[in-house]
């Protein structure tokens, strides 16, 4: 059995790397709308500081499994978070794909106003703080619910972008490199809502 301050000390770090994450993914969507090469450079770097939290916590949590064999519920907890970690690891490559193509972008002037792109963000960022707290507290059936509208709201607004974006592309050959760039935007932010969902607690 694995002592309750351990596996205490070890979701709480799962949530550490979680809020770093989140603070990522927020930088890589501020570089995009604030036109800021020097942010966007910086998501980039720190993307190695994800990897390395995630491979100290995959390491951690082996480790303690391998010790304690847990059972029931703290076998449960561990592997979901062994399984949260990847996950998060996963978003933050996302963020480093939106910064990469926001540099992209920086080298030509700005196609349109984003307005949807930022409120799609906005929503996934919540997204992750929410399934964050739904990992913490389990069974948080209201959450749950919360975060599965969300991602449907963000999956809308993902069709309404790319449909807009086409119109661009109709419009001008010139338009369709910014154009094709941002649809790619919207499709990381739009799988980082479905990476939200994937951490969920399954019904047990």
């Amino acid at each position: 059995m694995i002592p309750c301050d351990a596996l205490k000390a070890y979701k709480e770090s799962v949530m550490k790397f979680g809020r770093f994450v989140e603070d990522l993914f927020d930088r890589s969507v501020y570089a995009l709308v604030d036109r800021n090469a020097n942010m966007a450079k910086k998501v980039v770097d720190d993307d190695k500081f994800a990897d390395e939290m995630r491979d100290k916590l995959n390491e951690d949590i082996l480790c303690t499994i391998g010790e304690y064999a847990p059972v029931g519920k703290q076998l449960v907890e561990s592997v979901d978070g062994f399984i949260l970690s990847n996950t998060l690891e996963m978003m933050g490559d996302k963020a480093v794909k939106i910064a990469l193509n926001t540099l992209e972008l920086l080298k030509e002037p700005a196609l349109k106003p984003l307005v949807d792109l930022p409120k799609m963000a906005s929503t996934t960022e919540n997204m992750i703080r929410k399934s964050l707290e739904v990992y913490m507290n389990q069974r948080n059936l209201s959450a749950v619910n919360e975060l599965i509208e969300m991602e449907e709201s963000v999956d809308e607004l993902n069709v309404a972008i790319e449909d807009e974006l086409k119109l661009y592309m109709m419009k001008s050959p010139k338009n369709v490199g910014r154009a094709l760039k941002l649809i790619f935007i919207s499709h990381q932010i739009e799988n980082v809502a479905d990476l939200c969902l994937k951490v969920l607690p399954k019904t047990r």
